[in-house]
Protein backbone atom coordinates (compact mmCIF):
# COMPACT_ATOMS: atom_id res chain seq x y z
CA UNK A 1 0.00 0.00 0.00
CA UNK A 2 1.64 3.26 -1.18
CA UNK A 3 1.69 5.78 1.88
CA UNK A 4 1.66 9.42 1.02
CA UNK A 5 4.40 11.88 2.42
CA UNK A 6 2.76 14.58 4.76
CA UNK A 7 2.07 17.98 3.17
CA UNK A 8 4.62 19.68 5.55
CA UNK A 9 7.18 18.13 5.07
CA UNK A 10 6.80 18.92 0.92
CA UNK A 11 6.25 22.43 2.08
CA UNK A 12 9.30 22.77 3.63
CA UNK A 13 11.63 20.38 0.68
CA UNK A 14 10.15 23.28 -1.35
CA UNK A 15 11.43 26.09 0.89
CA UNK A 16 14.90 24.61 1.20
CA UNK A 17 15.53 24.21 -2.76
CA UNK A 18 14.08 27.72 -2.83
CA UNK A 19 16.89 28.89 -0.24
CA UNK A 20 19.30 26.96 -1.68
CA UNK A 21 18.55 28.93 -5.40
CA UNK A 22 18.67 32.20 -3.78
CA UNK A 23 22.02 31.72 -2.37
CA UNK A 24 23.30 30.52 -5.50
CA UNK A 25 21.98 33.68 -6.85
CA UNK A 26 23.64 35.44 -4.42
CA UNK A 27 27.22 33.88 -4.75
CA UNK A 28 27.11 33.73 -8.37
CA UNK A 29 25.62 37.30 -9.54
CA UNK A 30 24.25 37.43 -13.40
CA UNK A 31 27.69 39.37 -15.17
CA UNK A 32 26.60 42.92 -15.71
CA UNK A 33 26.03 43.47 -19.04
CA UNK A 34 29.77 45.12 -21.19
CA UNK A 35 29.86 48.59 -22.07
CA UNK A 36 30.45 49.38 -25.41
CA UNK A 37 34.41 50.68 -26.08
CA UNK A 38 35.15 53.48 -27.28
CA UNK A 39 36.85 53.38 -30.99
CA UNK A 40 40.86 54.19 -30.98
CA UNK A 41 41.79 56.47 -32.74
CA UNK A 42 44.98 54.99 -34.84
CA UNK A 43 48.27 56.66 -33.82
CA UNK A 44 50.48 58.68 -36.48
CA UNK A 45 53.71 56.98 -36.99
CA UNK A 46 56.05 58.11 -34.68
CA UNK A 47 59.67 59.18 -36.79
CA UNK A 48 61.36 57.95 -33.47
CA UNK A 49 59.66 54.88 -32.80
CA UNK A 50 60.98 51.26 -32.56
CA UNK A 51 61.92 50.34 -36.37
CA UNK A 52 63.08 53.84 -37.00
CA UNK A 53 65.25 53.11 -34.13
CA UNK A 54 66.47 49.76 -34.79
CA UNK A 55 67.22 50.80 -38.25
CA UNK A 56 69.10 53.80 -37.07
CA UNK A 57 71.30 51.35 -34.70
CA UNK A 58 71.38 48.96 -37.24
CA UNK A 59 72.90 51.39 -39.94
CA UNK A 60 75.93 52.50 -37.22
CA UNK A 61 76.15 48.50 -36.34
CA UNK A 62 74.88 48.98 -32.88
CA UNK A 63 72.76 46.49 -31.04
CA UNK A 64 69.49 47.71 -29.13
CA UNK A 65 70.43 47.90 -25.65
CA UNK A 66 66.78 46.39 -25.03
CA UNK A 67 67.78 43.30 -26.82
CA UNK A 68 70.52 42.35 -24.63
CA UNK A 69 68.66 42.46 -21.98
CA UNK A 70 67.40 38.65 -20.37
CA UNK A 71 63.43 38.24 -21.22
CA UNK A 72 62.79 38.13 -17.49
CA UNK A 73 64.17 41.88 -16.86
CA UNK A 74 62.49 43.05 -20.36
CA UNK A 75 59.47 42.03 -18.61
CA UNK A 76 60.24 43.81 -15.65
CA UNK A 77 61.08 47.17 -17.74
CA UNK A 78 57.53 46.90 -19.42
CA UNK A 79 55.97 46.37 -15.77
CA UNK A 80 57.97 49.24 -14.74
CA UNK A 81 57.21 51.73 -17.78
CA UNK A 82 53.91 50.70 -18.11
CA UNK A 83 52.22 54.06 -16.34
CA UNK A 84 54.87 55.81 -18.36
CA UNK A 85 53.61 58.51 -21.34
CA UNK A 86 55.72 60.14 -23.60
CA UNK A 87 56.16 63.86 -23.43
CA UNK A 88 54.01 66.04 -26.11
CA UNK A 89 55.96 68.52 -28.32
CA UNK A 90 55.49 71.88 -28.10
CA UNK A 91 56.95 74.56 -30.27
CA UNK A 92 59.96 72.91 -29.51
CA UNK A 93 62.98 74.66 -32.22
CA UNK A 94 66.52 73.87 -33.00
CA UNK A 95 69.10 76.28 -32.64
CA UNK A 96 71.97 76.30 -35.30
CA UNK A 97 75.41 75.24 -34.23
CA UNK A 98 77.72 78.69 -34.11
CA UNK A 99 79.62 78.35 -37.34
CA UNK A 100 83.50 77.01 -36.86
CA UNK A 101 86.45 79.75 -36.50
CA UNK A 102 88.36 80.74 -39.28
CA UNK A 103 91.89 79.72 -38.95
CA UNK A 104 92.60 83.58 -38.79
CA UNK A 105 90.20 83.68 -35.36
CA UNK A 106 91.89 80.83 -34.05
CA UNK A 107 95.60 81.84 -34.79
CA UNK A 108 94.79 85.56 -33.37
CA UNK A 109 93.36 83.47 -29.89
CA UNK A 110 96.39 81.01 -29.84
CA UNK A 111 97.99 84.11 -29.94
CA UNK A 112 96.27 85.81 -27.71
CA UNK A 113 96.05 83.28 -25.08
CA UNK A 114 100.19 82.39 -24.93
CA UNK A 115 100.39 87.04 -24.15
CA UNK A 116 101.98 87.60 -28.03
CA UNK A 117 101.07 90.89 -29.66
CA UNK A 118 97.42 90.86 -30.54
CA UNK A 119 97.47 91.19 -35.30
CA UNK A 120 93.92 93.30 -34.65
CA UNK A 121 94.37 96.82 -33.90
CA UNK A 122 93.70 97.97 -30.51
CA UNK A 123 91.11 100.08 -28.71
CA UNK A 124 91.33 103.97 -29.51
CA UNK A 125 94.05 105.57 -27.57
CA UNK A 126 91.73 107.90 -25.35
CA UNK A 127 92.59 111.31 -24.19
CA UNK A 128 93.85 112.06 -20.57
CA UNK A 129 92.48 115.81 -21.09
CA UNK A 130 89.66 114.88 -22.85
CA UNK A 131 86.24 115.75 -20.62
CA UNK A 132 82.60 115.15 -22.07
CA UNK A 133 80.12 118.22 -20.55
CA UNK A 134 78.31 114.91 -19.56
CA UNK A 135 81.19 113.28 -17.37
CA UNK A 136 82.25 117.19 -15.85
CA UNK A 137 78.64 117.66 -14.30
CA UNK A 138 78.42 113.81 -13.31
CA UNK A 139 80.91 111.12 -13.45
CA UNK A 140 78.36 108.77 -12.07
CA UNK A 141 77.17 107.52 -14.87
CA UNK A 142 77.56 107.81 -18.67
CA UNK A 143 75.73 106.96 -21.75
CA UNK A 144 76.85 106.92 -25.07
CA UNK A 145 74.87 109.04 -27.59
CA UNK A 146 72.70 107.02 -29.85
CA UNK A 147 72.15 104.61 -26.94
CA UNK A 148 68.33 104.50 -25.27
CA UNK A 149 67.78 105.33 -21.57
CA UNK A 150 66.72 101.87 -21.30
CA UNK A 151 70.04 100.51 -21.83
CA UNK A 152 71.59 102.89 -18.46
CA UNK A 153 68.41 101.67 -16.39
CA UNK A 154 68.71 97.86 -16.98
CA UNK A 155 72.55 98.73 -16.14
CA UNK A 156 71.70 100.34 -12.60
CA UNK A 157 68.83 97.93 -11.86
CA UNK A 158 71.20 94.78 -12.05
CA UNK A 159 69.50 93.43 -15.20
CA UNK A 160 72.91 92.35 -16.83
CA UNK A 161 74.88 90.39 -14.62
CA UNK A 162 78.37 91.02 -14.19
CA UNK A 163 80.96 88.68 -16.34
CA UNK A 164 84.24 89.59 -15.32
CA UNK A 165 86.34 92.17 -13.09
CA UNK A 166 89.50 94.30 -13.87
CA UNK A 167 91.26 95.56 -10.75
CA UNK A 168 93.78 97.93 -11.02
CA UNK A 169 95.05 98.85 -7.87
CA UNK A 170 98.53 99.19 -8.01
CA UNK A 171 98.68 100.40 -11.35
CA UNK A 172 99.95 104.07 -12.26
CA UNK A 173 98.39 105.52 -14.90
CA UNK A 174 100.52 104.24 -17.82
CA UNK A 175 99.97 100.37 -16.24
CA UNK A 176 96.56 101.12 -16.00
CA UNK A 177 95.16 102.26 -19.43
CA UNK A 178 97.03 98.95 -20.74
CA UNK A 179 95.78 96.80 -18.56
CA UNK A 180 92.25 98.33 -19.32
CA UNK A 181 92.83 98.27 -22.92
CA UNK A 182 94.00 94.64 -22.85
CA UNK A 183 90.83 93.68 -20.87
CA UNK A 184 88.44 95.23 -22.60
CA UNK A 185 89.96 93.91 -25.88
CA UNK A 186 89.58 90.20 -23.93
CA UNK A 187 86.04 90.98 -23.26
CA UNK A 188 84.85 91.71 -27.02
CA UNK A 189 86.74 88.93 -28.28
CA UNK A 190 84.99 86.66 -25.60
CA UNK A 191 81.33 88.51 -26.70
CA UNK A 192 80.78 89.44 -22.67
CA UNK A 193 78.77 92.12 -22.17
CA UNK A 194 78.88 93.15 -18.79
CA UNK A 195 82.46 93.96 -16.87
CA UNK A 196 83.09 95.71 -14.05
CA UNK A 197 86.74 98.31 -13.39
CA UNK A 198 87.65 98.67 -9.49
CA UNK A 199 89.60 101.85 -9.75
CA UNK A 200 89.99 102.44 -6.47
CA UNK A 201 88.57 105.79 -4.77
CA UNK A 202 92.22 107.47 -4.66
CA UNK A 203 92.59 108.57 -1.06
CA UNK A 204 95.77 106.81 -0.89
CA UNK A 205 97.54 108.71 -3.33
CA UNK A 206 100.31 111.08 -2.65
CA UNK A 207 98.37 114.04 -3.66
CA UNK A 208 95.14 112.41 -1.68
CA UNK A 209 93.69 112.74 -5.45
CA UNK A 210 91.56 110.21 -7.43
CA UNK A 211 93.85 110.19 -10.36
CA UNK A 212 92.88 106.71 -11.73
CA UNK A 213 89.43 106.67 -10.80
CA UNK A 214 88.87 110.38 -13.31
CA UNK A 215 91.78 109.17 -15.50
CA UNK A 216 89.50 105.80 -16.17
CA UNK A 217 86.20 107.20 -16.68
CA UNK A 218 87.40 110.19 -18.93
CA UNK A 219 88.60 106.65 -20.93
CA UNK A 220 85.46 104.83 -21.01
CA UNK A 221 83.34 107.64 -22.08
CA UNK A 222 85.68 107.94 -25.53
CA UNK A 223 85.81 104.29 -26.64
CA UNK A 224 82.57 103.44 -29.23
CA UNK A 225 82.43 99.59 -27.64
CA UNK A 226 81.44 101.27 -24.23
CA UNK A 227 77.59 101.78 -24.56
CA UNK A 228 77.42 102.96 -20.70
CA UNK A 229 78.28 102.78 -17.28
CA UNK A 230 77.26 103.20 -13.85
CA UNK A 231 79.14 103.64 -10.38
CA UNK A 232 78.68 100.18 -8.80
CA UNK A 233 76.34 99.99 -5.52
CA UNK A 234 78.24 99.71 -1.94
CA UNK A 235 78.57 95.68 -2.28
CA UNK A 236 80.23 95.52 -5.55
CA UNK A 237 82.54 98.42 -4.75
CA UNK A 238 80.55 101.88 -4.19
CA UNK A 239 82.47 104.88 -5.55
CA UNK A 240 86.04 102.81 -6.34
CA UNK A 241 84.46 100.78 -9.15
CA UNK A 242 82.42 101.17 -12.14
CA UNK A 243 80.38 98.66 -14.33
CA UNK A 244 79.80 98.92 -17.86
CA UNK A 245 77.65 97.37 -20.61
CA UNK A 246 80.32 96.66 -23.91
CA UNK A 247 78.87 96.26 -27.42
CA UNK A 248 77.56 93.32 -29.03
CA UNK A 249 80.46 91.90 -31.38
CA UNK A 250 79.65 89.77 -33.84
CA UNK A 251 82.59 87.74 -35.51
CA UNK A 252 82.89 87.81 -39.02
CA UNK A 253 80.20 85.08 -41.04
CA UNK A 254 77.98 84.84 -38.09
Amino acid sequence: MKTNKPKAVGRSLADLKKLQSQVRQDLNPPPAPARPQARKRPRPPDPGGKPARQAALASTGVQDPVSLLDPSDRAWLRQSLRDVAPLKKRGQRLIANRPAASPEQLEQRRRHAVGAPASTPALPQASDLYVSAQVESNDIRHLRAGCGPDVLRDLERNRWPIESSLDLHGSDVEQARERLDNFLRSCLEHGLRCVRIVHGTGYGSRNGEPVLRHAVRRWLTQLPDVLAYVECAPNEGGQGAVKLLLQAVTEPGV
